[in-house]
């Protein structure tokens, strides 16, 4: 059965700027007038990088102001409106099972820039929207500037609709700037998604915002490198903000101004941020081009007179009062977010080929198709990648199914976690030479995929292997993503080659990131960065009296956790020994030794006395709320673990030249007073310091408060957000009729 709704819209959801705010707007509003809507998120071929949804759209996902369709779902909708044309220049690569009265292709951009070039391929355009919604489009431009871009020799049987299809904005969201007299010095603004383009040329930018900076401050929402090096050097009097989605209506609410001028190179489809200003009253200063747009609602001038308008008004009060007054009821009176409903009624009575019908009628949404995640992690020391992954899995919706593959002995913890997993042994453990693993790893991935048809592919390694990379290779339309912790050895560079088998690279977050220097810190503003990844979140942890019941162990013992990992690369023996002695020699102190999952001799270790105890638990991290202090190693899972715990931490990294450079976590804890570092290299010594300081209750305190301080969201859930965005999302990022 269809799933039967008013409007389905057709986005790629990960735009930044105008015309997703926009798109939001009208969901909204949809919602808010009683029509049933879906959203049908597509990868189109502008952004490269790996853009998340953006957070208005995802929230009303969330909400339920729309329903996420799958391109699998039977759905027919009244009218699908395609938001961009870009989107759809490419043929998806995959059928979409949406059937339409309606067909609109809004045009948030002109078909030809400044320059007088073509941006996109109508022709195309329309073809593949025919192709995949089986109607002909009606076209609905944004904005007289895109309107007389069209040619005037259309696609065939292509119309256009006569009226615009403007943007439309909810006055509620935007309130009033406080009528407060212009200040000193005068603030003028602006803001924008972080594009040189959407700024004036090096010649006009000293004229557009002044740089007398005891009369003038110039606030920008926005900023970033790429203003320097657009002008060379930035202006004193810049108060330059990151671009952000959200607190723009506060941001504009301080400012006297707002003056939006940009590139000559650039043609302004519409002005959203224009409009922005516009609703919160403020005295708007425009190029003369965008008259037609917004007509009295702002003041229009050249570059040279800019610093003229904003004198007058400052010398009439008056003036700068009804100016801002105009510009809010233009808004009101002309984008208002209530117009839609009446919007959509005169374009479906104009375009529908049968008579108009009721709403949608209200039945159950059908449950989304069933989706396979594959994550694949490479051997590893530990558990820490399985348990990354882990991480996100448990934070998937229903109805995507992750699936694990790894070479890694941990998969056991996720079979026991209850998903589906393959073991994959690496040549080591196969006394194979590489080439032929690889040959036969690429066959074994290439069968696995071949059979779970998953939507998304996760690695989670550094090393990449070329056995992985080969099967990819034959499944162009799976969505392949890496996620690469950061603290990279040099030693590791060889692996950055691979960067291109995948359609996004995401790096969990890290503590210590200002001592990360290595080798992905030059390309990480091409991946998705995200919070530090945790299997647990601190407050999934069980109660202290709960954890020490579990383990039985007394309330008034001083318990000390040691965790030094597997021992898998490096014999921890001597260093295990002399600290855990070290310890002992406090009569109140207990030894809880936490043996990895994967140890080969946890069965046979032996303790040291009768307050040392050696259990396998995992994950630890559930039990750690008994602990009054550890003894850990720096990896990424256990370091972020400790730190965001608040447990305080003696960390004993693991150096061993196939690991992460662990030593600098440990060291950026030391001196940030997060923990304490002790190399066993150098340090061991020291050991019988180093314990009377974590012993010390006084030490202790103050860094558990020190790491309680920290703020922090889990990435695992953004990570597993990204992944769910992109199981359900359409290909048109690339020609598929190309090899």
């Amino acid at each position: 059965m269809s799933l039967v709704l008013d409007i389905v819209f057709v986005a790629d959801v990960r735009f930044e700027g105008g015309t997703s705010t926009a798109l939001a707007t009208e969901i909204i509003a949809a919602a808010r007038a009683g029509l049933r809507t879906g959203l049908l998120a597509v990868k189109g071929p502008l952004l490269g990088l790996p853009f998340p949804m953006h957070p208005d759209l995802r929230r009303l996902i969330d909400h339920g102001f729309t329903e996420r369709i799958d391109p699998d779902m039977p759905v027919r909708a009244g009218m699908v409106q395609i938001h961009h044309p870009t989107i759809i220049e490419n043929r998806p690569d995959r059928r979409i099972a949406i059937t339409c009265d309606v067909l609109l292709i809004v045009l948030h951009h002109p078909l030809y820039d400044a320059a007088k070039r073509r941006q996109y391929d109508l022709e195309r355009v329309v073809r593949h929207a025919q192709e995949a919604f089986g109607r002909m489009p009606v076209l609905a431009p944004v904005s007289s500037v895109v309107r007389h871009s069209l040619t005037w020799t259309l696609p065939p049987d292509t119309s256009v609709l006569e009226e615009d299809w403007p943007n439309l904005i909810d006055t509620d969201d935007w309130p009033r700037r406080p009528d407060r007299p212009v200040g000193s010095p005068i603030v003028i603004g602006r803001h924008s998604r972080p594009d040189p383009l959407k700024w004036p040329s090096r010649e006009e930018v000293g004229q557009v915002y002044p740089v007398d900076g005891k009369r003038y401050r110039i606030r920008i929402l926005g900023a970033g490198d790429y203003l320097a090096a657009k002008y060379g050097t930035v202006p004193h009097n810049w108060d330059m903000l990151p671009f952000a989605w959200e607190g723009i209506a506060d941001f504009l609410a301080t400012l006297d101004f707002y003056v939006y001028f940009h590139d000559p190179a650039w043609s302004e489809a519409f002005g959203r941020t224009i409009l922005e200003a516009l609703a919160v009253g403020l005295v708007v200063v425009l190029p003369p081009h965008f008259e037609p747009l917004f007509g009295e609602a702002a003041v229009y001038t050249v570059s040279a007179h800019v610093e003229r308008v904003i004198n007058r008004f400052i010398d009439d009060p008056a003036l700068f009062r009804e100016q801002g007054e105009r510009a809010r009821k233009f808004v009101e009176t002309q984008h208002g977010a209530s117009l839609y409903s009446v919007r959509i009624a005169r374009v479906m009575a104009l375009l529908a080929e049968t008579p108009a019908h009721d709403k949608a009628p209200v039945r159950p949404v059908p449950p989304l198709p069933m989706r396979n995640v594959l994550f694949m992690s490479s051997n590893g020391i530990g558990v820490g990648h399985v348990a990354q992954q882990l991480a996100i899995a448990k934070r998937l919706p229903l109805r995507l199914k992750p699936v694990f593959a790894t070479m890694s002995y941990s998969m056991r913890a996720a079979v026991e976690a209850g998903y589906q997993a393959h073991f994959l042994p690496h040549h080591r453990i196969l006394d194979a030479t590489p080439d032929d693993w690889n040959d036969a790893l690429a066959e074994e991935v290439f069968e696995l995929i071949a059979h779970l048809n998953p939507a998304v592919f996760a690695y989670d390694a550094t090393a990449v292997f070329e056995g992985v990379t080969r099967a990819l290779e034959m499944f162009p339309g799976l969505f392949k993503v890496w996620v690469r912790r950061p603290l990279w050895r040099e030693s590791h560079a060889v692996f950055l080659q691979f960067a291109d088998c995948f359609d996004a690279i995401v790096e969990p977050g890290e503590l210590a990131e200002d001592f990360d220097h290595g080798p992905t810190e030059a390309f990480r503003k091409e991946v998705l960065l995200v919070p530090p990844v945790l299997h647990l979140d601190p407050a999934e942890r069980m109660r202290r009296e709960d954890a020490r019941a579990a383990l039985d162990i007394p309330e008034d013992a001083l318990v000390v956790a040691v965790q030094l990992g597997s021992g898998a690369n490096f014999d921890m023996t001597g260093v295990r020994r002399r600290l855990i002695a070290e310890v002992l020699r406090h009569p109140q102190a207990l030894v809880l030794e936490i043996r990895s999952p994967i140890a080969a001799e946890a069965e046979t270790a032996e303790t040291l006395g009768e307050r040392h105890r050696i259990v396998s638990l995992f994950p630890s991290f559930r039990y750690s709320r008994a602990f009054d202090a550890a003894i850990s190693a720096a990896g990424y899972n256990a370091f972020h673990e400790q730190v965001l715990g608040g447990i305080p931490t003696l960390f004993v990294p693991n150096e061993a030249d196939e690991m992460d450079l662990q030593v600098k976590r440990a060291r950026w804890a030391e001196l940030t007073g997060h923990g304490w570092l002790l190399r066993r290299d150098f340090d061991l010594s020291l050991a019988p310091r180093h314990i009377e300081r974590l012993l010390d209750p006084a030490e202790r305190a103050t860094i558990a408060k020190r790491c309680a301080a920290i703020a922090w969201e889990n990435g695992a859930t953004e990570i597993a957000r990204y992944l769910e965005d992109h199981a359900r999302l359409v290909r048109t990022d690339r020609d598929v009729t190309r090899p």
